[in-house]
């Protein structure tokens, strides 16, 4: 199984960008930028920090997780809307088998200064295991008054009643499987990834 963790930076208009270790991730996203950037955890934790420091910036963040064996990760991913009219938006999904644990941790940090932000969060993820765990902490740091902002998280088994549908279609157990999971992360992560995504599904479905 691979052991690469891979990152897509679609867009990056007026952004800096600081890599110093390739798990930790500055975005500087200044006036009217731009940033849209995916990011796929299978073996390393992951920390990003998003600084919207310019009116009319935005960003899009997307993460995947797939966690299998024994392994561990930690997720932290915040955004700090420094400027007013800025908007962002977190998406992160995951699934975790056998013993595997996964900690997300996502803020979204508006100042009084900071009016007419819009800011968003939203996790999603799925058990395949009773002995893996999932534990998610969405936050909300909001000390301005005229912002729009949500957050959300679930975490559950595999949909038994769409797996059963399945296979009175004619699909094995590891074929349906692997149709749900494809779907569950289908519109979230790029064509680029789906190689990694598929062998991950074949081994572990």
């Amino acid at each position: 199984m691979t052991t690469s963790n891979p990152f897509l930076i679609h867009t990056q208009d007026n952004v800096i960008i600081k890599n110093p270790d390739e798990k930790s991730w500055v975005f500087e996203v200044r006036k009217n930028g731009n940033l849209w950037v995916d990011f796929l955890q299978i073996t390393a934790d992951l920390n990003v920090q998003v600084f919207l420091s310019g009116e009319g910036a935005n960003c899009q963040i997307n993460c995947a997780y797939l966690l299998n064996k024994n392994n561990k990760i930690n997720i932290d991913i915040k955004v700090l809307h420094k400027s007013k009219n800025t908007t962002s938006n977190q998406c992160i999904k995951g699934i975790a088998t056998d013993k595997s644990q996964v900690s997300f941790k996502g803020i979204i940090e508006i100042p009084k200064s900071s009016q007419k932000c819009d800011g968003r969060q939203h996790h999603r993820g799925m058990l395949l295991s009773p002995h893996a765990k999932i534990d998610a902490i969405p936050q909300l740091e909001i000390w301005a008054d005229d912002v729009v902002c949500a957050h959300g998280s679930a975490i559950g088994p595999l949909d038994e009643k769409q797996l059963f549908y399945l296979r009175t279609r004619g699909l094995d157990e590891h074929d349906a499987k692997k149709i749900l999971l494809s779907s569950f992360l289908g519109d979230l992560m790029p064509d680029e990834f789906s190689d990694i995504i598929q062998q991950w599904m074949d081994e572990n479905a």
